[in-house]
């Protein structure tokens, strides 16, 4: 006869390997994004409040798809790849805000995935403080 102590580990066992949290952690891996931005940050410089970089958007291979890149970038409205073999598109942006970028299908015009390019102003030289008075003596 099994003891109680040991029927009670093989029912908490049992249960915790048919229970539905355990299928999730098997099932909710860390999948690579689908859309991948390189560079992702751009920063002006004082003087110039625009950024002036060339980007490239990457991704993967999505099984026979077209997709269309779409964009809030005056200049880059709507590109579509001619094939499913394309995986990357090169753009030179000048902006002076955030840039989102979002992959469709180019059939179904469903949303795949998005990426945001950071447009970030570059901070003016920090002054000293002098911290005592000129006429301290310390």
């Amino acid at each position: 006869m099994l003891s109680k102590r040991k029927l009670l580990y093989l029912c908490f066992l049992a249960g915790s390997l048919l229970s539905p949290s355990a299928f999730a952690q098997n099932t909710t891996e860390e999948s690579p994004p689908l859309l991948k931005l390189s560079p992702e940050i751009c920063i002006t410089s004082a003087d110039k409040k625009s950024c002036d970089i060339e980007v490239t958007l990457e991704w993967g291979e999505l099984t026979n798809k077209t997709i269309c890149i779409i964009s809030d970038y005056k200049d880059l409205k709507k590109w579509c790849s001619t094939s499913p073999d394309i995986h990357a598109l090169t753009v030179n942006i000048s902006a002076d805000r955030d840039i989102q970028f979002v992959m469709i299908d180019k059939d179904t015009h469903e949303t795949i995935a998005g990426v945001k390019l950071k447009v970030t102003p570059a901070s003016p030289p920090q002054v000293r403080r002098r911290y005592r008075n000129p006429w301290s003596l310390f």
